[in-house]
């Protein structure tokens, strides 16, 4: 008798204990976990759980199962790239993008990976990136000023070099949204950028 009251009393303590670690974490098919437009798995399985609750939506960076940290969070009802996305997905870390549309330059954080912390300016802005030479194109200013620069962020080595804009590119607005990278090697930034219509390039040296 006492070995069967023993074995009940254990099931329930293991299955107190399962539910839970299961309510600090579900999985994604849980009740607790909404659909999120964008990407969330990220390279090293690491990943963003999305969680919705009566009046706040949520971001946040998880590992196996844990949260490492929360990342975001706005009122619900709001369009999910307020809250944020993945712009670009490096080894260690990766650029949450926050874009609140109507020109509005796109703010991003460069989030390490191992704590979820942001590294660089909360002023930040997006301009581009190489995911594959692991290196970040952005500016600390959402309207910059000829006397501002670019800012090119390499992940790999933490070295910034700083570059000033094409003159021309200030005569109409939404300026960091017109600029991409077309190429980067060891020797030089060419970037590529739309006047009026034209598609125009520069070309920087290291």
């Amino acid at each position: 008798m006492r070995a069967i009251l023993s074995f009940f009393i254990l099931s329930f303590l293991l299955s107190f204990t399962v539910n839970a670690q299961q309510s600090t974490l579900p999985d994604d098919d849980s009740d607790d976990v909404e659909s999120y437009d964008y990407q969330t798995n990220l390279v090293g399985a690491y990943k963003i759980l999305f969680k919705v609750d009566d009046d706040t939506e949520y971001l946040y960076l998880t590992k196996k199962g844990k949260i490492i940290s929360e990342l975001s969070s706005i009122s619900k009802g709001m369009p999910h790239k307020n809250l944020g996305y993945v712009g670009a997905d490096f080894k260690d870390y990766f650029v949450l993008v926050h874009s609140f549309g109507s020109g509005n330059p796109n703010q991003i954080e460069l989030i390490a990976k191992s704590t979820g912390k942001n590294i660089i300016s909360p002023a930040a802005c997006w301009i581009d990136a190489d995911v594959k030479k692991e290196t970040l194109l952005y500016c600390d200013k959402g309207v910059p000023t000829p006397n501002d620069k670019m800012i090119l962020y390499n992940i790999r080595t933490r070295q910034k070099k700083y570059f000033a804009f094409p003159a021309d590119i200030f005569g109409e607005p939404m300026i960091l949204g017109r600029m991409k990278i077309k190429k980067l090697d060891s020797k030089f930034l060419l970037i590529e950028y739309d006047i009026d219509g034209d598609s125009r390039t520069r070309r920087y040296t290291f």
